[in-house]
């Protein structure tokens, strides 16, 4: 929606009258999460987003949300403050969005997603999606702070003493706690770590994030299907190419491997206490059941001829329904001199039928 369609359709945010509308055209909400976009975002992008995060909250589709505290902590914080997950143009409007001092008051520090983060397609085809982590990422916070006692992370009050199941199973994992530092800008890890990020910028609080999202994907599945990290193409695929990558700093690669290397951590995630999610959230959320679709053309030229790709399979079967909304994004550089059509009849104009207008 453009902004007034979405301010009109939710007067209960008030966060909407902050000034929000300086930076963002375009707004979707996904079970009281507002997700706001800039003009450059393309709309399928946009869509994505919403739907892996969608699949987050409820994961198993049924069209409601599989956590009712985690649902409620998204309708307004401890603060009275509202979630929000922002795409942005670049990482200097990010910043100013930051800085906009109006924007603190009313919402939750945002998620942001920066071009090529929201990537339609990429999971399907084996490379990983910067969305479906940064957007557990907020996921995560949500379990950390409804749930304390396992999730939860220290507050400026807690102290050395602090701790959760969750921080306790990740100083296993990293074979040294929060009282120990960094020596000559690097951390030192003992040789049975299994967790092993080397980021000194990233405090204790942000390992506890990491790690969170690593013992999730891990146990999902995810990482063991991915075969190469973002924007590598695809012919330098590897089986559990993503593992491989990741070795530096996240040891294991399958479930099993996490129960048997990290169990305090994989009991924790599959406790039935929490409806955590359990399956990969691909962007696909709700079939033809939910209104607005987003689709990523490009074209792959396959023995000397041009064939598209829809969010990155090449002749999908798909089903459109008549009152949805279908977004058909053709910014990608090879699509510049191939404008897509529609037919009712195979191969269109190129099979003496004729472009669909309807």
């Amino acid at each position: 929606m453009m902004f007034d369609q979405y301010k009109n359709a939710h007067p209960e945010l008030r966060g909407l009258d902050c000034g929000i509308d300086k930076f963002f055209d375009k707004y979707i909400n996904v079970y009281g999460v507002t997700i706001a976009a800039m003009p450059k975002t393309p709309v399928p992008e946009i869509i994505h987003a919403a739907k892996v995060y969608a699949q987050l909250i409820d994961n198993d589709e049924n069209f409601h949300p599989d956590d009712i505290k985690i649902y409620h902590y998204h309708q307004e914080d401890y603060r009275g403050r509202n979630s929000l997950i922002v795409l942005v143009d670049n990482k200097l409007m990010d910043n100013k969005w930051i800085g906009f001092k109006p924007g603190q008051k009313f919402w939750v520090p945002a998620q942001a997603l920066r071009p090529g983060h929201s990537g339609v397609g990429h999971s399907r085809d084996g490379e990983m999606d910067i969305a479906v982590e940064e957007l557990f990422h907020k996921y995560g916070k949500s379990l950390q702070i409804v749930y304390p006692k396992d999730f939860g992370l220290p507050d400026e009050e807690a102290g050395d003493t602090w701790a959760s199941t969750l921080t306790d199973a990740m100083d296993s994992a990293r074979g040294i706690n929060r009282t120990v530092k960094p020596v000559n800008n690097r951390w030192i890890y003992p040789e049975s770590a299994w967790y092993t990020y080397d980021a000194i910028s990233c405090s204790w609080g942000c390992q506890v994030d990491e790690y969170l999202w690593h013992v999730w994907a891990t146990n999902i599945g995810y990482y063991e299907m991915l075969t190469r990290p973002p924007d590598v193409p695809k012919d330098e695929s590897k089986t559990k190419g993503w593992c491989e990558n990741l070795r530096f700093e996240w040891k294991l690669c399958t479930r099993k491997d996490l129960e048997d290397t990290d169990l305090s951590a994989y009991n924790l995630i599959n406790s039935t206490r929490y409806q955590i999610p359990n399956t990969i959230p691909f962007g696909e959320y709700g079939g033809n059941h939910v209104e607005y679709h987003g689709y990523e053309i490009n074209v792959i030229n396959i023995a000397g001829h041009d064939r598209y790709t829809i969010n990155r399979r090449l002749n999908p079967n798909i089903k459109l329904k008549r009152g949805n909304t279908y977004y058909f994004d053709q910014s990608l550089k090879r699509n510049s001199s191939l404008p897509l059509r529609f037919s009712s009849s195979e191969d269109g104009i190129h099979g003496g039928g004729v472009e669909y207008r309807n």
